[in-house]
C-alpha cells in the first residue's frame, strides 16, 4: 500500500516525513492511495485513513481525524492495481504535528508517514471579532466626524 497524496481544498500535496503540511481543524484531507491485490471473487474490503501520534512508542489513531470505509475489489487472480481515495475530516484534535496511516486492517497492510501534518488550532471568538470591531471603532469615528465636516469644521 502507497499514500500517492493529499488534497485540502484545491491543493493536491505529496507529503514528505518532517515537512508537515498545515491543516485546521475541520478541513477535510482526500487522501490518495494505491495498492496491489489478487483474490478469488469479488468482496468488499474495509479501509481505514488516520491521523496519528506515538505514545510512548505506540502508535495512536486519532478518533476525531479517522475515516473508514468498505471498497470493493474484483475478482482478479493476477496481481491487479487498485487506486482510491478516502475523506478525512480532521476533527476537534489538539493542535500539533501528526503522521498518516492509510490501512487495510483484515490483511494487514498498512502505509504510514510519520509528522507530515500539522493542525492548527481553530480561531478563538476573539480572534474572529477583532477585524470586526476595528472596522465598527472606525465607522464610529467617520459618522461622529460628518457632521463637524458639514459645520464647516475641519
Amino acid at each position: 500500500m502507497q499514500i500517492m497524496a493529499v488534497q485540502v481544498g484545491n491543493a493536491i500535496v505529496a507529503l514528505d516525513p518532517g515537512q508537515p503540511l498545515t491543516v485546521s481543524v475541520g478541513d477535510t484531507l482526500r487522501v490518495f492511495y494505491a495498492f496491489n491485490y489478487k483474490v478469488a471473487e469479488t468482496t468488499g474490503v474495509e479501509i481505514w485513513a488516520s491521523l496519528y501520534k506515538y505514545v510512548v512508542g505506540i502508535l495512536n489513531r486519532q478518533e476525531q481525524a479517522q475515516k473508514k470505509q468498505t471498497i470493493t475489489l474484483e475478482k482478479a487472480i493476477e496481481w491487479r492495481p487498485y487506486e482510491g481515495e478516502i475523506d478525512i475530516g480532521v476533527g476537534d484534535v489538539s493542535p500539533g504535528t501528526y503522521g498518516l496511516i492509510c490501512e487495510l486492517p483484515k490483511y494487514d497492510v498498512e502505509h504510514h508517514i510519520d509528522d507530515c501534518i500539522e493542525v492548527t488550532a481553530p480561531p478563538s471568538v476573539w480572534e474572529m471579532m477583532g477585524p470586526l470591531l476595528v472596522l465598527g471603532l472606525m465607522a464610529g469615528m467617520v459618522s461622529m466626524m460628518a457632521p463637524m465636516m458639514e459645520e464647516g469644521f475641519s
